[in-house]
């Protein structure tokens, strides 16, 4: 007897979108160019989308518990209604490893793939499974930088007495 999940034709992808700054929205990484470029790759691979899941304004260096669509998508995953997570980069995905191989256990008891429309990764292989680790690590540290950066730069506005907007 096949299983609920092999009858199922087409698959059904969700398709994650998560921005953090306005400055991604420079670097054509908005909301907007996002869901358009998603949308694209759905429409051409012939995949069902079984919804949008959109993160605005959130980091992804955040713990999974912490951005409400992802939860959202997680629960359809656990619910069986999607069958392929689909997002642009693996940076708008995850920023933190250890998040990320949480949501990693949940994709995979529920045979759940993912995939990145503008990068190419494999979980099936040993050496995909360590480009996905250094890239992670990458994306963490690049995250983890910034906020050095912006920490130093609000400590030095504040010894001087300048205003911090948003302070």
């Amino acid at each position: 007897m096949k299983s609920e999940k092999s009858m199922v034709s087409v698959p059904r992808a969700a398709l994650y979108i998560r921005v953090s700054t306005e400055e991604q929205a420079v670097h054509g990484l908005s909301i907007e160019a996002q869901r358009e470029a998603l949308d694209a790759w759905a429409e051409a691979s012939g995949v069902q989308v079984a919804g949008h899941y959109i993160d605005a304004g959130i980091s992804a260096r955040k713990s999974a518990a912490k951005r409400p669509e992802l939860q959202r998508l997680l629960s359809d995953v656990e619910a069986g209604a999607v069958d392929l997570i689909v997002f642009t980069k693996l940076d708008r995905w995850f920023r933190n490893i250890a998040e990320y191989y949480k949501v990693q256990e949940i994709l995979e008891a529920h045979n759940v793939a993912w995939k990145a429309i503008q990068e190419d990764y494999d979980t099936s292989t040993a050496s995909g499974r360590l480009k996905i680790n250094i890239m992670l690590s990458v994306a963490q540290d690049e995250a983890d930088r910034t906020s050095e950066r912006i920490k130093a730069v609000l400590a030095r506005k504040k010894e001087r007495s300048e205003p911090v907007s948003g302070h």
